[in-house]
């Protein structure tokens, strides 16, 4: 059975906020070694939203040189202003980014007419393979099944969608009405306990942030999958539900993802952009005892 785990990373940083490219080039080298599918970039967990758009091309430019086309590259393009989508967009297709992930407009709520004439406005003018993103939690609304269909009828350049909700209604409903009639469109859920769920009801798999900490889990899971290997698909599960509990030490949830790639010797920081919070020694605690509760030390 096919299925695919595609990491997105967070953004690592020095302790005077710089880019700390050197242990994002360890991360990036990680993920792969260990057989990541794929490696999006500039998404939630790479905190873009308080990145000035300098940095994001930089992060862009850095991540297209050193992932090299040894697996999938996704870059985070979305902005409150499209034209600025469009020109990063075709900034990091241009520049051999394998495509572009984009958010709906984030602040106001908009209806189904709205998001197709956004993503078509997008899609006309971006020249290169598009994921829509959606994420509900954070942008206050979701886009219904039937406006992706329209999409991907209007533009063969949309490809996919990271469908971030903690249950699967929605990623199933996609599912029915999208690939029953584009079965080349790839629906992958944005939460790391839902790929399982995601692969048996005919999706992709996940784009799921516990990757940058368990990449060999999540890589071993991805095969057991690959080769019908059902203890091994229970075996995943039961590592990531465990794992999942790491998302719940605080909200926002990523200076704890960042503390726990630190501790595992792939970062010399975790420190974030502001205002996000540092993790603590309490912090550490748990994150060790999750490792050491699904074998890792």
């Amino acid at each position: 059975m096919n299925a695919a785990y595609i990491a997105p990373t967070i953004t690592l940083f020095r302790q005077d906020g710089t880019m700390d490219f050197e242990s994002q080039e360890k991360l990036f080298d990680n993920l792969i070694e260990k057989g990541m599918d794929g490696i999006l970039v500039e998404g939630s967990s790479s905190e873009f939203f308080a990145m000035p758009m300098d940095q994001r091309r930089k992060m862009a430019e850095f991540s297209i040189e050193k992932v090299n086309r040894r697996v999938k590259l996704i870059i985070g393009t979305s902005n409150m202003v499209a034209d600025e989508i469009i020109d990063f967009s075709n900034f990091c297709l241009d520049a051999g980014a394998d495509a572009v992930m984009i958010l709906p407009p984030y602040y106001f709520h908009f209806g189904a007419g709205e998001l197709l004439h956004y993503y078509d406005h997008l899609a006309n003018q971006i020249h290169g393979n598009i994921y829509i993103y959606n994420f509900p939690d954070n942008t206050g609304y979701t886009i219904p099944p039937e406006t992706v269909l329209q999409l991907t009828k209007l533009h063969s350049n949309i490809v996919g969608i990271k469908d971030t909700i903690p249950g699967m209604d929605h990623t199933r409903e996609l599912i029915k009405v999208v690939k029953s009639q584009v079965p080349s469109f790839e629906i992958y859920s944005g939460y790391d306990d839902n790929f399982a769920h995601n692969v048996l009801a005919g999706g992709n798999g996940c784009i799921a942030a516990l990757s940058n900490v368990v990449p060999e889990i999540c890589a071993a899971w991805v095969r057991a999958f690959r080769e019908n290997d059902m203890e091994g698909v229970v075996k995943g599960q039961r590592a990531i539900d465990r794992m999942m509990d790491l998302y719940a030490i605080r909200s926002p949830f990523l200076p704890v993802m960042k503390e726990a790639v630190k501790l595992r010797g792939l970062a010399a920081t975790s420190v974030g952009t502001f205002p996000m919070p540092c993790a603590t020694i309490e912090d550490d605690a748990k994150i060790l005892e999750l490792l050491q509760r699904v074998g890792i030390c």
